[in-house]
């Protein structure tokens, strides 16, 4: 009698889906130099990128259809000042057949060149050329999702040094002045008076040219919404000088990305401030120690805002003023995308962000951020406070508690408006920091555990203590702090809600920002408002049974996986690349399965009594989560995912799973070799390593 064994198909299963994800090791090497290196005004170059393509991988030629074919977008080039002089090279491919299909795939090395040309009348120095080549790799048997690889170059441009003359009132010569980098060596300032000199009640105004020495990073511009952007810090000490108008920042160009716009600025670009020297200013000279604020970003992430002290002097000559240089500072006007302006700080964002052109945008996003921070376990210690404060208010008021309810939801109000209000110029930072990331994750654990009854949460001291002084002073001010204290507990958990309003509002001004939270402190005191107006009624409210236990669990699956959001921000502040896509995506697998097991009553808390079935709704619920868990496993095996969950979780690749052992057609996982479609190839493998041999049949032809 032959035995079954029923875990033979589920083992298969698992073997192809492991064979899947270490097989996702195919990866792109680029060169890039600009031949030939050295070029005079005028003179054609070319930038020449070198692919190298891990064997059994290829990427596709420029006659491709199927697939995605490689690129050089040119609004990805950086050319640092060159001119582009046509468009790029790149190699059609070998055509093969498959089928019906034509594909052109390229060989394992090939090169793409774009022709550049220096403009005449180009300053001598070094040019540095950037981009991101796109690309996507595919082996016989699947594709990776689409991806681009960075580069930089630089060109030595050998021009004529123009003689050195130091008219009155001349440019000060960039060159002699000293340059100011930032610690982590990503940004350089150079900063300059133009002109070089000025006489007491004229004006001249402050250069900075900036540059990102870091290829891979950005600044934003002055149309910037989502990030922060390039700017002279408000801490800036001018001496005697009088900054006349707001700095002249540039826009930024443009771009969109899965539905987020921003407003990057090439690798150089310059700010201007226009300053005005005293009236009574004696010859000699003034000086400016002020600081260059900032934050770049790439392709995955930004870093934290930053800053870059700079110092620079005015020389003042005698004289009296000239006409022509002492009248006001004229507006800066905007000449093209790379322009310098004084920009209104509520004009740009009306196109592109929809709070600043739409009040129901606001209203509906404060309203939703309410509504979600209340289902936050944040909240919960201060439901039974506020239940047995009010029901003693209104045994001495004989039920009249209107206005202290009013009240208590003014003080909710009021405090998250003053929140707003308050921390509107530092939130971003704060949510953004790692430190923050680390303790709201591990928040959302910890909730997460009490929710599915692992730990048993008391209100805390304090806050008894806090009611029962509210309880024995009772009127206005006493009602009043306990709406203060419910807005300071629930701050844990409604300041990534608040933060990400506020990071869209708060350039809108604080009057924008003071309705917004108002909204959405009104919402979340309108429950408790309610609540608090009929205390004697609370026992005829549905008694919590399987729903609310249901419903409890299922928040802490919700929160656990929420967890691992903060947890990857963590990851990416310290590059420990812990937590890939790969992995983040496996993770919520697990938990959305686990979930699902739950709804279909698989998995029980002890003394839930016999399953008897589920009912309609949570069986759907069930086969929602379980198709939600099975789109996560679908990204962790490497294929693309809709626009927003790309821009959610981990925007970097696990690099670990296999390596490349140098030979064709073999890869390394841990410290078994792998040889794909060559069996002879892998039994001579295993007998050079003494080793049993295992067949994967793929079912692949």
């Amino acid at each position: 009698m032959h035995a079954r064994l029923p875990w033979l198909p589920f083992l298969s299963v698992l073997l192809a889906l492991a064979s899947s994800l270490c097989a996702q090791d195919g990866t792109l090497t680029l060169t890039a130099a600009i031949e030939p290196a050295t070029a005079k005004p005028g003179d054609a170059v070319t930038l020449v990128l070198k692919a190298t393509v891990t064997a059994g991988w290829h990427a596709y030629g420029a006659l491709e259809q199927t697939n995605i074919p490689v690129a050089l977008a040119a609004d990805k080039l950086q050319l640092g000042g060159l001119e582009r002089a046509g468009e790029p090279q790149i190699p059609p491919g070998n055509m093969e057949l498959k089928g019906d299909l034509r594909q052109f795939p390229l060989p394992n090395v090939f090169t793409v060149k774009q022709p550049l040309k220096v403009p005449t009348g180009m300053a001598g120095g070094t040019v540095e050329v950037a981009g991101a080549f796109d690309f996507q790799l595919c082996d016989e048997s699947m594709c990776l999702p689409p991806d681009e690889a960075k580069f930089s170059a630089r060109l030595v441009v050998d021009a004529p040094v123009a003689p050195k003359a130091a008219p009155a009132g001349g440019a000060q010569d960039p060159k002699a002045a000293p340059s100011f980098r930032s610690d982590d060596g990503k940004i350089e300032v150079l900063p300059r008076f133009e002109p070089a000199t000025a006489r007491a009640g004229e004006t001249a105004t402050l250069v900075l040219k900036v540059a990102v020495l870091d290829p891979e990073y950005h600044a934003y511009g002055a149309l910037e919404t989502e990030q922060i952007p390039v700017g002279l810090s408000k801490t800036s000490d001018w001496g005697s000088l009088a900054p006349e108008g707001a700095p002249q920042i540039p826009p930024g160009e443009k771009k969109e990305r899965a539905g987020v716009v921003n407003h990057p600025l090439p690798q150089g670009f310059e700010v201007k401030q226009v300053v005005r020297v005293p009236a009574d200013a004696k010859p000699g000279e003034l000086g400016v120690d002020a600081g260059f604020t900032y934050q770049i970003c790439n392709e995955t992430g930004c870093l934290e805002p930053a800053e870059v002290g700079f110092e620079a002097k005015l020389v003042v000559e005698a004289g009296a003023a000239r006409p022509e240089r002492s009248g006001a500072a004229a507006a800066p006007t905007k000449t093209g995308p790379a322009a310098g302006g004084s920009l209104p700080k509520a004009a740009p964002a009306a196109d592109d962000n929809p709070f600043g052109s739409s009040w129901w945008a606001l209203i509906l996003a404060c309203i939703g951020g309410g509504l979600f921070a209340l289902a936050m376990p944040c909240t919960y210690p201060m439901i039974p406070i506020t239940f047995s404060f009010f029901t003693k208010q209104a045994e001495k008021r004989g039920g009249k508690v209107l206005p202290l309810a009013l009240v208590y939801g003014f003080g909710i109000v009021l405090m998250f408006t003053l929140v707003g209000a308050l921390l509107s110029t530092v939130i971003i930072d704060v949510v953004n920091h790692w430190l923050t990331n680390a303790v709201i994750g591990a928040m959302f654990v910890f909730f997460a555990f009490v929710l599915f009854g692992w730990i048993n949460l008391e209100p805390p001291q304090a806050l008894q203590q806090a009611a029962g002084k509210a309880t024995a002073t009772g009127g206005y001010l006493g009602v009043f702090c306990m709406g203060a204290t419910l807005v300071i507990t629930s701050f844990t958990c409604t300041a990534p809600i608040v933060g990400s309003l506020l990071a869209n509002v708060a350039q809108f001004g604080t009057g924008r920002v003071a309705i917004g939270m108002a909204i959405f402190g009104a919402t979340m005191a309108l429950p408790f408002v309610l609540l608090s107006l009929a205390p004697t009624k609370v026992k005829a409210m549905p008694r919590s049974g399987e729903w609310m236990e249901t419903l409890k669990v299922s928040l802490g699956f919700v929160e656990l996986a929420a967890a691992l959001k903060f947890v990857s921000m963590v990851d990416f502040a310290f590059g420990w690349q812990a937590l890939p896509r790969e992995l983040f995506l496996l993770l919520w697998t697990a938990i959305f399965g686990l979930w699902a097991l739950f709804l279909f009553g698989v998995l029980r808390k002890a003394g839930s009594g016999p399953n008897e079935g589920v009912a309609g709704g949570r069986m759907a619920a069930g086969m929602f989560v379980t198709l939600l868990a099975t789109y996560f496993l679908f990204g962790a095996l490497g294929n693309k995912l809709d626009a927003v969950m790309t821009g959610f979780i981990p925007g970097y690749s696990n690099s670990l799973v296999s390596k490349a052992d140098g030979k064709g057609g073999k890869k390394r996982l841990g410290d078994h070799v792998i040889v794909y479609d060559d069996m002879a190839r892998a039994i001579e493998v295993a007998k050079a390593d003494d080793k049993l041999l295992l067949y994967n049949f793929t079912g692949f032809n």
